[in-house]
């Protein structure tokens, strides 16, 4: 019975051992993707706080087309092609 009992023992210490060393390797590749990570929060809080303020849009886009009708032109096309991009890949999504 102590045998069994040690080789229980003994095989609990090597999982354990087995154990810290997969989570110090998980924390260095989780450490890696910390700044990206952090630079996406900080992208979708300003889309966030955009969202938030509709006002605060408009009056940007008045002062982009009064300011650069060509460059309030370009800024519409492409926010019209991104917008059609995602109702296509919603449609698609859903499917």
């Amino acid at each position: 019975m102590n045998r069994r009992l040690a080789a229980i023992e003994a095989k609990r210490a090597r999982l354990l051992e087995r154990a810290a060393r997969e989570r110090e390797s998980v924390a260095q590749t989780l450490q890696s993707w910390e700044q990206p990570l952090h630079f996406i929060d900080r992208c979708v809080d300003v889309l966030r706080f955009i969202i938030a303020r509709p006002p605060l849009v408009a009056g940007a886009a008045l002062a982009l087309t009064l300011l650069r009708p060509r460059g309030a032109f370009k800024w519409a096309q492409r926010a019209f092609g991104l917008w059609q991009s995602y109702r296509w890949l919603t449609r698609k999504i859903a499917v």
